[in-house]
């Protein structure tokens, strides 16, 4: 029998009948797979149906003592299983015992013998190993043999526990009291660094949760671990069991990151690599060469275990090797490590200086780049000059100046076009030195120098609401075939968005299937690495958000690129998922959960997005916190935020403040400021944009007789999934929605946060606690609002109470959310009590509060 989840009651209360029917149950798992946690909860469960148990608490230090767990249990009838007569007493009640395989032999075998005689129910933990793991070895073996073969022989019923999931271990996460703590790329994190230990995924989430109040990024905290603190044992113990070939692997994966697989079979033991990437304690990405990631938590604990001297020899050996075999192979990782090396011990200790010239300057290249491409300009500019020193190589000299570049770039936001030009350059500078294979190499790289080149014209164009030309633009981009499948990702993102600001939605979804397909490919495009793949879902969940589109299907192609970034991805990498899971939640209206992505990913690298792309991003947090009555954080955020002189971003702090003026009640100062951004749209081919302004404009009864002709105008010629839903909304104003509450300026319904169809159970997921309420009175719900509210209360599910009231799924939910936001009711039903009854949360406090006193 086989159980997924050791946390799943069912489970529980299954094997908790079972026992009380008297059938003995043998629950085996590996360390870490929650058989304490099963058993806990089967003994709540057998006691809860009144049957009494009897614990039997197997410890290290009485298992060299013979009956010393069975003396140590406080219960007389346990003094017969001693008796080896079977015609002894039957023992009342349902024997527990966890970590059978640390009874003594004595112990083990009298149990079992009564288990086997029917003489006593039991339920039984007993670790296993791991696949590749190592066995207990001595008298343990004795005891662990009379329990396997209870169930070998049909006496018990055994439950095997299987590694946690990713999936479980998102479950599982979700339901920490402090899961709110955490945002995507760090549940990502904590799920990969588990290695499949419920155990060690509990441990790893309490020390998130603590690194997270005292706003520490709780991925960078685990680089170092407090020694003998619960994280640390905890991960001592899953480690335990690895053999050591297996932890040597580790240990050099750790130090040679991105090391191809056919270099890592010919380094270290095939069978080990081989073994963990099935296990998937390393991970083997999608490109052609399988570059190898460690799990990083794991392979620390390895390296410490087999102890830096041995570790460094590994790295050295391969370093040495591949110099030798330069002619034949060659390894960028063990060359960084080897530069490293040089770099720390000076060229005579190190060996560097006995080398040729030639293969000096070549690690050195290695490593320069290496340097160059994580932005740190230091290490890169010592290795370029440590080269130059055996040969003044044109590569090195490049290597020399772009991280002199990079170290004067003073705005942040241009890290990232550094990084794209770092590579042009490159790719030219190999073509001119005839390191490249000739003719078509030249070609592509000229031709992602005008992908970038007009990229960054289109980007111009853009800040200067310029869609059309944009458009056009980015076109020119995508229609460079000789380009590098990185480039062109970029050039159909681009596209692709520009035309979904521009008001063609059919052009854009062209460009946008075009990049998924990409995406998609079972073998990712030689080129195509995770920040590539990360910023083309973040831009294109924006171009969906502009639209007013659906980015539910593309939610979930940016969860499967977290699982992959949390594997492949450095601080940048994670910088961008954040930056993306942030627009995600901001389309489907939760403003709190945008707001903390956003917040997690600014504390990481926040160079690894452009400033105009970083601000857009931060002003569609602020408009999403205005609606949910969060003036003071929207308010914080225009605050710190500068337009650069740019129109687009003018224009969008412009709408926010609308927003943020409408949820305070300053009607006409918010019309005065969606008239300066109805201003600067006007006569701008940025239609996606117009039509929110001059829907606001309306909503507002700010809009003139000829710009409502032209929003109708705009609906009529544009495709944009939320042209319709302007016109019938400002058309179609009820009674009830003339007072203008601030929810009534959204345009377009909020992505769904599921992707199957509403259930019970999604209901229910939904009255889990909204993030740090703010209870803003019953002036905050809008008409709307209030319906649903009170028909939530009666227990229609999101589907019925949308069928009803002729509204979207989607909808409903946002609706829902927002006015427990609002009030600060912790679940759908009390939302429904509280609106019914005509007080809030903290109103019936404060008359509590009057009472007392």
């Amino acid at each position: 029998m086989k159980v997924g989840s050791a946390t799943a009651g069912p489970d529980a209360r299954t094997l908790a009948v079972r026992a009380l029917g008297g059938t003995s149950v043998l629950v085996a798992g590996p360390r870490g797979s929650g058989r304490s946690h099963v058993l806990r909860a089967v003994i709540g469960e057998i006691q809860r149906r009144g049957t009494s148990t009897i614990v039997v608490r197997a410890a290290s230090i009485l298992s060299a003592v013979p009956y010393g767990a069975l003396d140590a249990a406080p219960h007389p009838a346990l003094s017969t299983l001693r008796d080896e007569n079977d015609d002894g007493q039957v023992v009342d009640g349902v024997l527990v015992v966890d970590d059978v395989e640390l009874l003594d032999p004595a112990t083990a075998r009298a149990i079992a013998r009564a288990v086997a005689s029917r003489r006593l129910t039991a339920v039984l933990a007993l670790r296993t190993a791991r696949p590749r793991g190592l066995e207990p070895a001595g008298e343990r073996d004795e005891v662990r043999r009379y329990f396997l073969d209870l169930g070998v022989e049909g006496l018990t019923e055994r439950v095997d526990l299987a590694d946690l999931t990713d999936d479980e271990g998102y479950a599982a996460i979700d339901g920490f009291a402090d899961a709110a703590l955490l945002d995507s790329a760090t549940r990502a994190g904590l799920v990969w660094r588990a290695d499949g230990s419920r155990a060690l995924l509990h441990h790893l989430m309490r020390q998130a949760a603590d690194d997270a109040r005292t706003r520490r990024d709780p991925l960078a905290a685990l680089r170092t671990i407090t020694p003998h603190s619960p994280l640390a044992i905890a991960l001592e113990r899953h480690v335990a069991e690895y053999p050591l070939v297996d932890l040597k692997t580790l240990a050099a994966i750790r130090r040679l990151p991105r090391l191809d697989m056919a270099v890592a079979t010919r380094l270290l033991e095939a069978d080990s690599v081989h073994a963990l990437v099935a296990r998937g304690t390393l991970h083997a990405d999608a490109s052609p060469q399988r570059r190898l990631s460690a799990n990083d938590l794991v392979a620390l604990e390895a390296q410490r275990r087999v102890g830096g001297a041995l570790t460094d020899a590994l790295v050295h050996d391969a370093g040495r090797r591949m110099l030798a075999e330069a002619d034949e192979w060659w390894s960028p990782p063990v060359a960084v490590a080897l530069a490293q090396r040089w770099h720390r011990l000076g060229p005579e200790t190190s060996g560097e200086s006995e080398l040729s010239p030639a293969l000096r300057a070549r690690v050195a290249l290695d490593a320069a780049r290496e340097a160059n491409d994580r932005g740190d300009t230091a290490h890169a500019a010592a290795h370029a000059a440590r080269g130059r020193r055996a040969a003044d190589t044109a590569p090195l000299r490049l290597e020399a100046q772009l991280a002199t570049e990079a170290a004067s770039t003073s705005p942040a936001g241009d890290a990232a076009d550094v990084r794209v030009r770092l590579r042009l350059a490159r790719s030219l500078a190999e073509c001119e030195e005839g390191e490249s294979a000739g003719h078509s190499s030249h070609e592509r790289a000229l031709a992602d120098t005008r992908v970038e080149e007009l990229l960054a014209q289109a980007t111009r164009e853009g800040a200067q609401l310029d869609w059309g030309a944009a458009a056009e633009t980015a076109g020119r981009a995508v229609a460079e075939a000789a380009a590098t499948p990185a480039a062109r990702l970029r050039a159909l993102v681009a596209a692709g968005t520009a035309e979904a600001v521009a008001g063609r939605w059919r052009h854009a979804r062209t460009y946008y299937r075009g990049a998924e397909r990409m995406l998609d490919a079972r073998q990712t495009p030689e080129g195509l690495g995770a920040r590539d793949r990360l910023s083309a879902v973040m831009f294109m969940l924006a171009g969906h958000q502009i639209a007013g589109a659906d980015g539910t299907a593309l939610r979930a192609a940016l969860d499967r690129e977290l699982a992959t970034t949390a594997r492949e991805g450095d601080s940048a990498e994670l910088t961008l998922a954040g930056a993306a899971a942030s627009i995600a939640f901001a389309g489907a209206g939760r403003a709190v959960e945008s707001r903390r992505e956003l917040e997690s990913a600014r504390s990481r690298t926040p160079s690894a997005v452009a400033d105009l792309d970083a601000t857009m991003i931060e002003l569609g947090v602020a408009d999403e916190l205005a609606m949910a009555g969060r003036l003071d954080e929207a308010r914080a955020i225009l605050g710190r935020l500068d337009d650069f002189g740019a129109p687009l971003l003018r224009r969008s702090r412009l709408y926010v403040q609308t927003t943020v003026l409408a949820a305070e009640g300053c009607r006409a100062a918010a019309r005065n400021a969606a008239r300066a951004a109805a201003d600067l749209t006007r006569g701008r081919s940025a239609a996606a944009l117009r039509i929110r302004d001059l829907f606001r404009l309306t909503a507002l009864k700010a809009a003139t007789d000829d710009e409502v002709d032209e929003l109708v105008q705009l609906a009529a010629t544009t495709d944009l999934p939320l042209a319709a839903d302007a016109v019938r909304r400002a058309s179609a104003r009820s009674a009830a929605e003339q007072g203008l509450p601030v929810d009534e300026l959204r345009l377009h319904a909020l992505w769904s946060t599921t992707d199957a169809d509403e259930t019970s159970e999604q209901d229910a997921a939904n009255d889990a606690p909204p993030p740090s309420p703010r209870a803003e009175g019953w002036g905050g719900l809008t008409a709307r609002e209030r319906e649903i509210a009170v028909m939530a209360g009666a227990g229609l599910t999101n589907r019925e109470i949308a069928g009803r009231l002729f509204l979207s799924v989607r909808t409903v939910e946002s609706h829902i959310y927002q006015a427990r936001t609002k009030v600060g009711a912790p679940s759908r039903r009390e939302l429904g009590r509280m609106v019914a009854a005509g007080t809030s949360r903290d109103e019936s406090r404060g008359e509590a509060d009057l009472k007392r006193a």
